[in-house]
């Protein structure tokens, strides 16, 4: 009969370490959100233009760096932030439960001591049988800080896969005569719901047609999305929009730029996966080699132990 009593098993030891780990989760999200507003506003400053300047430096540091980070996510209800941190103090809860239940029930003890007989894959199964609850807990407690992560990602794929057809488009558009908002209003009509790139182009003629500039609104589109392409996109525009140039011979080389990046990398991926093999490929096949080719011969070694004693 299991014994869930809990003696001597104590929640500090995993209290303390999901502590630490969230306390340096926020600074490093506090230090990248703080890098990239440093690079944002360096590529987007206006020297000539102390009071848009000032405006943008201000725009800058609305909302929180969770609330950044979230709507960055695609995540923008009105409690998007309190949504986030009331399902992570939950997942802490639950992380905090199954941790215990497991030390309790001795089940992670019964499986080291079962894969701890196994011959030379023994002691490093026994350590992550052993580890396992504290694994486990771990992966419940960054269970919602990993799915904003994953829809972070998916996001930035589906924008960067939209932008060459995108600027291909309004360049199109723009060659034919109309302006860069009628050749955005004339693309928007024919995307679907539910892509963020349109959403995002949506978004910004709202704000273009309240009366913001459109460098403005460039600017706020580039922070808001912070994907680099997005951002030399916007940064193209509104440079010239500044110096007069035309719209349609600033968008094409983008969409050429934006492939050539996309080609490139590509290419880094596919050169990168032989490494990525290596370890799936020591973890999964290593073993099982060394217990068919040294199983039979460690099994007479220790029979022949056996008959010497």
């Amino acid at each position: 009969m299991m014994s869930f009593s809990g003696e001597g098993i104590g929640l500090s030891p995993l209290i303390v370490v999901v502590a630490i780990g969230l306390i340096l989760g926020a600074l490093e999200l506090a230090r990248r959100a703080a890098r990239d507003a440093k690079i944002t506003n360096r590529l987007f400053a206006e020297s000539d233009d102390p009071i848009s300047a000032e405006a943008e430096e201000s725009d800058s540091r609305e909302g929180s760096v969770l609330g950044q980070w979230l709507g960055r996510a695609g995540h923008r209800a009105p409690r998007a932030e309190a949504t986030f941190i009331a399902v992570s103090v939950g997942a802490l809860l639950v992380a905090a439960l199954l941790v215990w239940g497991i030390l309790a029930s001795g089940l992670s003890a019964a499986f080291a001591a079962l894969f701890g007989g196994l011959p030379v894959v023994g002691p490093g199964f026994a350590a992550i049988a052993t580890a396992s609850p504290w694994i486990l807990g771990i992966a419940v407690a960054a269970l919602p800080a990993w799915l904003v992560r994953r829809d972070r990602v998916r996001r930035v794929d589906e924008i960067e896969l939209d932008l060459p057809l995108v600027l291909e488009l309004l360049a199109t558009l723009a060659e034919a005569g109309l302006g860069f908002e009628s050749a955005v209003d004339e693309l928007l009509r024919g995307q679907p719901p539910g892509r963020p790139l349109a959403d995002e182009l949506r978004l910004y003629r709202l704000e273009v047609s309240t009366g913001a500039r459109r460098a403005q609104s460039l600017r706020r589109l580039a922070r808001r999305v912070d994907v680099p392409s997005v951002s030399s996109f916007a940064s193209a525009l509104a440079h010239g929009e500044e110096t007069g140039s035309s719209i349609a011979g600033l968008l094409r080389p983008q969409a050429s730029l934006v492939r050539q990046r996309r080609r490139e990398r590509a290419l880094a991926a596919a050169e990168a996966l032989p490494e990525k093999l290596v370890v799936p490929l020591l973890i999964g096949f290593l073993p099982g080699l060394l217990v068919w080719t040294l199983g039979p011969a460690f099994f007479q070694l220790f029979e022949m132990i056996d008959a010497a004693f």
